[in-house]
C-alpha cells in the first residue's frame, strides 16, 4: 500500500472539464494520492491532452482505457481502475467536478473513523439558474447536515470516499449496466448488503460543477432509466423492495392503481409544462411527479 488515496476519474469527451478537475486536485492540501484516469472512448483529444499533461505534472497518474478504445459506459469505465487500486482509500469523483483545496482532507476526517462511507457534496454553481441543478440541491444527502448519518440510497459516485477494500471486494460497479441511471443505486445496495457501513454526509468535502442538463434532457434520461436499468436492478435484486417504491407503484391494490392513474403520461406532460414555465422554487416542487411519470412510462413501454 503505497499511498493514502486512489482517486478514480472516469471521463468521456470532456477534456476541458477534466483539465479543470486535475488543476483542482493539484491544489489539494493532501498530496498523498494517485489518480486513475479511466477514459471511456473519448474522441475529443483527451488521450493527447493527457499525454502532454502527464509529461509535466508532479502528480502520480495512471491513464487507462478499454482495449478496443470504444465507449463502454460509466460503470465499466470506472472498473478499469480495479486491477490498480492499492491505496488505503478510494475516492470516486466525476471528472467534470472541481474539488475544493481541502476536499481530500475533509473526506479523510470521516474515513479515519473506521470502515465507513464518506458521501461528499456536489455543488452546482449555476443552481440559481438551472432548474435541474436546483432540484438536485434539494434531494438526497443535501437534506442532511454535515457528518449526519444518511441512508445508503443517497450514495452517489460523483463524490464518494470509501475503504479501498470495499471497492475491490465488490469488484466495483456492475459493468452490465450501460444505459442511463441506477449504477450508483445498485452499487450502494451491494455496499449495504456486504458491509452495512455507516454512511456520513461529508458536506464540507465539496466538488463544484456546472450543470449543463436541461429539464427535457433530465426527464428523457429518467424515461430511459425506467425502460432499462430500473428493470435490470429489479430483476437482479428482487428483495430490494424500497427501490423507488416500485413495488407499491406496480402493485395490484387500489392504492397502486390510483398511483398509476396519477402518474399517467397525460398528467405527467401537464406537470412537465408547468415545470418549464414556473419559477425555480415552484418547479422543484413539481418535478418529483414529472420524474416518476416518466420513469413509469419507460418501465411500461416494454412491459
Amino acid at each position: 500500500m503505497n499511498h493514502l488515496f486512489d482517486i478514480i476519474l472516469p471521463t468521456y469527451n470532456n477534456r476541458e472539464e477534466l483539465h479543470a478537475c486535475l488543476l483542482g486536485l493539484e491544489s489539494q492540501s493532501i498530496h498523498d494520492m494517485r489518480l486513475l484516469i479511466c477514459v471511456d472512448g473519448s474522441m475529443d483529444g483527451t488521450m493527447e491532452f493527457l499525454d502532454e499533461y502527464c509529461s509535466h505534472t508532479s502528480m502520480n497518474i495512471i491513464v487507462l482505457q478499454h482495449p478496443d478504445g470504444k465507449n463502454h459506459g460509466r460503470n465499466a469505465t470506472r472498473n478499469l481502475a480495479l486491477p490498480h487500486v492499492n491505496a488505503r482509500f478510494v475516492i470516486c469523483l466525476d471528472s467534470d467536478a472541481i474539488p475544493d483545496p481541502d476536499f481530500l482532507e475533509q473526506h479523510l476526517c470521516i474515513l479515519e473513523q473506521g470502515d465507513c462511507i464518506s458521501a461528499g457534496d456536489l455543488t452546482y454553481v449555476n443552481a440559481h439558474k438551472n432548474h435541474w441543478a436546483a432540484y438536485l440541491h434539494t434531494r438526497g444527502k443535501k437534506r442532511y447536515p454535515n457528518m449526519a448519518l444518511i441512508p445508503f440510497q443517497y450514495i452517489t459516485t460523483g463524490n464518494l470516499g470509501m475503504p479501498a477494500t470495499f471497492f475491490i471486494q465488490l469488484q466495483g460497479q456492475d459493468s452490465a449496466m450501460r444505459g442511463y441511471g441506477g449504477g450508483d443505486t445498485e452499487f450502494a445496495y451491494r455496499l449495504h448488503i456486504a458491509f452495512n457501513p455507516n454512511v456520513y454526509h461529508a458536506q464540507l468535502a465539496i466538488a463544484r460543477s456546472f450543470m449543463q442538463k436541461s429539464i427535457n434532457d433530465a426527464l428523457d434520461q429518467m424515461e430511459e432509466f425506467g425502460s432499462g436499468n430500473l428493470r435490470y436492478i429489479r430483476a437482479k435484486h428482487p428483495e430490494f423492495t424500497q427501490l423507488f417504491n416500485m413495488n407499491l407503484v406496480l402493485g395490484k391494490g387500489l392504492q397502486s392503481r390510483l398511483i398509476r392513474v396519477l402518474l399517467h403520461p397525460f398528467l405527467g406532460s401537464i406537470t412537465e409544462f408547468l415545470v418549464k414555465i414556473s419559477p425555480i422554487g415552484i418547479s422543484i416542487r413539481l418535478l418529483p411527479h414529472a420524474i416518476m411519470s416518466r420513469m413509469l412510462k419507460g418501465y411500461q413501454r416494454i412491459a
